[in-house]
């Protein structure tokens, strides 16, 4: 039983890591994503919501162009 219970909390801060990663990468903000990341249960919706938001990074270098 803890080692099912370690495991769910590893596999909890890499969802977590994740979505403080997809977030650094498409210019969302950092500490609201990796917040909503670390709710259990929450920290899948957070993540595919990520993989679908557009990146603000990109539309932003093609506005200056």
């Amino acid at each position: 039983m803890l080692s099912l219970s370690i495991l769910l909390v590893v596999l909890n801060l890499l969802i977590a890591y994740q979505c403080y990663r997809y977030a650094n990468l498409k210019g969302y903000p950092l500490k609201l994503f990796t917040v909503l990341g670390l709710i259990p249960y929450f920290n899948l919706v957070v993540w595919v919501y990520l993989l679908f938001l557009p990146n603000l990074v990109a539309s932003k270098n093609m506005e200056q162009y």
